[in-house]
């Protein structure tokens, strides 16, 4: 029915898929070097670990607004696309606080 198949998995649109797991893999990267002890965390400041958490939670978004759009449009089902959002949104909110807890206990 298609021309390229490989977009539709069991009747879900799954052709972003591989965009919200690299966001995914990001912000699991960053939730663990904000855990890493401090000696470890050389290039870490407030507005590296800010920017990467508020990019991957908007372009994120963006991407499953559009999934959603497409998926309706091709009449399939939506993916796991809206769970890998909201772990996206979770971590993305959850290391800036914990890298802030550190960090207050550290200089006080």
């Amino acid at each position: 029915m298609y021309t390229y198949e490989s977009f539709v998995t069991d009747g879900t649109f799954t052709l972003l898929r591989p965009v919200m797991s690299s966001f995914l893999l990001i912000v699991v990267i960053l939730f663990v070097l904000v855990l890493l002890p401090r000696a470890l965390q050389g290039f870490l400041n407030v507005f590296t670990i800010m920017a990467v958490a508020l990019i991957s939670i908007i372009i994120s978004g963006q991407v499953l607004f559009f999934e959603a759009i497409l998926a309706d449009e091709l009449g399939m089902g939506g993916g796991s696309g809206f769970w890998m959002f909201l772990v996206i949104v979770i971590l993305g909110i959850v290391s800036p606080i914990i890298y802030f807890i550190r960090h207050r206990e550290a200089g006080s």
